[in-house]
């Protein structure tokens, strides 16, 4: 055991070093092929404080990158490629072609933000998000209709340090120009947290729709649990003929142990010639007139096996 720590701590020092010779611009990057391992269940202890960069390094032990843009702050990644590893299609929240992962040109991985809760017991968690798109040599994200794949890793503290729980290294796409959005946590039971995506996406200019997305732990994994579509539309030109509508979301605090309703409240402005993205609640609120205001509630209700399902749409104003 003391020999695997030493070893552990000398590979990482070894990249510390790596890191030190590459920061900073105006040179290409590179990529590092690493084991297939990558991809299967791993075994993961921190010791000290938490350090997401340092859990991507472990994670995925490609070649690092750290570069800084000013006040801006830095870009930090991790450019891999698997060549033994079996590839496979993750679904694109844009339902665009996607291309299998790991990608065939390699990997760009970064850490997108981490996640901190208690459980009702006291135990500590962190769940660290991580953004994978297609390796390129100057550190570009681009393909506006193609999103970031979301990989998740949840830490349990433990007395030798942060040990990791929970590990599924891609999930789904989501956002646009391959960067996926942060995720944001939510309860929706006891001691039982989801993570809701905001995927927002549109043609040059706009309208943009948005959709949420939640992805939560089952059986061990994560996955997908929830589609609700059409929850916002932003406002390209007042004189124009359109709909608009922003919403929020929340938990509904009943009774059930696990996997409570979710309330979302859409408010906006309805318009006669663009009414398509609307349920025919909202549409019915017209009663003959061009426009028209509208508050509303959409309730999604959780089906074992099939996740949350729209039950109803309320009107509330």
């Amino acid at each position: 055991m003391i020999r695997r720590l030493f070893v552990t701590a000398t590979l990482f020092c070894g990249l510390v070093v790596d890191v030190a010779a590459q920061t900073g611009g105006g040179v290409d990057m590179v990529k590092k092929n690493v084991s297939d391992t990558i991809l299967q269940n791993r075994t993961l202890l921190l010791a000290g404080t938490f350090d997401a960069q340092k859990a991507m390094l472990q994670l995925f032990p490609g070649k690092y990158y750290s570069r800084s843009y000013g006040k801006e702050g830095k870009d930090e990644l991790v450019n891999w490629e698997c060549k033994t590893c079996q590839s496979k299609v993750y679904p694109d929240a844009n339902q665009e072609e996607v291309e299998a992962f790991p990608f065939r040109d390699g990997v760009a991985t970064r850490v997108i933000n981490v996640m901190d809760f208690k459980d009702s017991s006291g135990m500590q968690y962190k769940v660290v998000a991580f953004n994978h798109s297609v390796f390129d040599a100057e550190g570009l994200q681009v393909s506006r209709f193609t999103g970031g794949l979301l990989g998740l890793a949840k830490f349990v503290l433990t007395d030798q340090g942060w040990k990791l729980r929970m590990y599924q290294p891609a999930i789904a796409s989501y956002g646009a120009f391959a960067q996926c959005p942060t995720p944001r946590p939510l309860l929706i039971g006891k001691d039982q947290y989801a993570f809701v995506l905001p995927h927002s996406n549109g043609p040059g200019g706009g309208p943009f729709t948005k959709d949420y997305y939640l992805v939560a732990g089952i059986n061990g994994g994560y996955q997908q649990i929830m589609a609700a579509y059409g929850v916002a539309k932003t406002q390209v030109d007042p004189e124009e003929q359109e709909s608009s509508w922003t919403s929020e979301y929340r938990v509904d605090p009943s009774n059930k142990t696990y996997f409570r309703d979710i309330i979302i409240t859409l408010k906006g402005t309805i318009n006669a010639a663009d009414t398509d993205a609307l349920p025919s609640q909202i549409k019915a609120v017209l009663k003959g007139r061009k426009t028209a205001a509208f508050v509303a509630e959409e309730r999604y209700v959780y089906r074992a096996g099939k996740g949350y399902e729209l039950k109803e749409v309320r009107i509330t104003n």
